[in-house]
């Protein structure tokens, strides 16, 4: 068991919450490890392929990542 604080450094990590544009719509996500995962809730694995395009950036930037539906753009709004 590996318990994970977060520290506010403004970059996406494992344990952020990140609000984030997609389609014109903003989402709260929050990173977390693979065990904790439901996407209904926003919460979204540090392993998947959103989870790894958002981890590192910061507010102001915009990641896109390949989805079975093709690319998808997401802007990252605040990283709390």
């Amino acid at each position: 068991l590996q318990i994970i604080t977060h520290q506010t450094t403004g970059v996406v990590g494992v344990g952020s919450i990140v609000v984030a544009a997609v389609n014109g719509k903003e989402r709260e996500l929050t990173i977390v490890g693979p065990q904790e995962v439901n996407p209904a809730k926003g919460l979204i694995s540090n392993e998947s392929p959103l989870g790894q395009a958002l981890i590192g950036h910061k507010a102001g930037e915009t990641v896109e990542f390949s989805a079975p539906a093709g690319k998808i753009k997401y802007t990252i709004k605040a990283v709390k």
